[in-house]
């Protein structure tokens, strides 16, 4: 009858076996900018002496391997540490996890050198024994760019070009668009639709009484508006003194107004609207009768315009006495001078009168119009 053997228990796991060769080649783990001597090391990973218990407690870290040769350092950056155990004599098991090619690339071209002879260690770096192949090793482990076809080149190449001519072409239009603008555009410092305007005045002073009057209303001439009572129980009669449109109310109804004061604005029959500009004197002398303007209204109309009189205001030597007068340049009448700009009268109403609008009139010379007249 055989004896049945008793198998003990398995108290300790084997150590796992090692995929690459250890070297004893000097070199050096450097973490948070401290170095620690390598006992040995290979692709897989290193034994490191005098480690820290904190870092093996944490387990992982990144360090740098350095490799000492007699004039140089081979570094090999950024590697990424496993600590598995510490060793019977003092040093600490590493290993290497997530190697890119290019670090396994580099510390394999140093194990090679070290054994074909080409390298040989010393008691703490590494002497080149042939430097031309060390040298020859290390350029040919430097990653080469992917091989590309024909066409694939091709196209490279064509995006290249594209892609720098549209960013030229995008910086020459934006240096026109900018000479343009800065140089042969003129801005008005304010503009506003304006017509000839008649203004019905108060006889005397009073409340004013009017019957049923609004913005927009059509009148005849004499015709009966209302009345104004004076406190000496003393009324005049508001009559109309032309036919046309009320433009704008300038009292309200059973308010008080002097003798003299505004209470409506009436635009004839017939009355023909246009824009009225103020410009600097210097910009006043690159405009011309007869220049086209671009007006803009705020609700998003255009209209081409032309220029049918320019006002000259006071002499330059007044506005350069008056340019030290701490208040708005626009409010300086010396400052400016005044622009009448005729525009299409289709698409105006009376409630346009008064209204502020943009103008942009282009001064750009004939001989450049084929270069910049295309901007927007």
């Amino acid at each position: 009858m055989e004896e049945k053997k008793e198998v003990g228990k398995v108290k300790y796991r084997a150590e796992p076996k090692r995929h690459f060769p250890r070297y004893r080649i000097p070199a050096y783990i450097e973490i948070d900018g401290k170095r620690y001597k390598l006992k040995d090391w290979s692709l897989g990973g290193c034994a490191i002496y005098d480690l820290p218990d904190e870092y093996f407690e944490k387990r992982w870290a990144v360090g740098n391997l350095i490799i000492p040769f007699d004039t140089f350092e081979v570094i090999v950056k950024d590697l990424k540490l496993e600590f598995l155990r510490r060793n019977p004599d003092g040093t600490v098991g590493c290993r290497f996890t997530e190697l890119n090619p290019e670090q396994i690339s580099l510390m394999q071209d140093v194990i090679e050198a070290y054994l074909e002879g080409s390298i040989v260690s010393l008691d703490e770096f590494i002497n080149v024994v042939r430097r031309e192949d060390l040298r020859e090793a290390l350029e040919a482990s430097r990653p080469t760019p992917p091989k590309r076809s024909g066409i694939q080149e091709t196209l490279r190449r064509i995006f290249i070009l594209l892609t720098f001519l549209l960013f030229s072409a995008t910086l020459i239009i934006f240096l026109l668009e900018a000479l343009k603008v800065r140089v042969f555009t003129v801005l008005p410092l304010s503009s506003f639709v304006d017509t000839d305007l008649v203004v019905l005045r108060t006889p005397i002073t009073g409340v004013v009484q009017l019957d049923n009057v609004k913005s927009g209303d059509e009148l005849k001439a004499g015709q009966l508006l209302g009345s104004v009572l004076s406190p000496y129980r003393i009324s005049a009669v508001l009559k109309s003194p032309i036919s046309g449109k009320v433009a704008a109310l300038y009292v309200k109804n059973h308010e008080i107004a002097k003798e003299g004061d505004p209470i409506l604005g009436i635009v004839p029959e017939g009355a023909k609207f246009f824009v009225r500009s103020n410009i600097f004197h210097k910009d006043a002398e690159k405009v011309r009768l007869g220049q086209t303007a671009k007006v803009i209204f705020p609700d998003g109309r255009e209209f081409e315009g032309r220029i049918v009189k320019i006002s000259s205001g006071p002499k330059k030597a007044l506005a350069q006495l008056h340019s030290s007068t701490p208040v708005p340049v626009y409010t300086n009448p010396w400052e400016y001078d005044s622009l009448k700009i005729e525009i299409p009268q289709n698409s105006l109403t009376v409630s346009d009168v008064g209204k502020t609008v943009v103008v942009k009139i282009d001064v750009i010379p004939r001989y450049l119009k084929p270069l910049l007249g295309w901007l927007p």
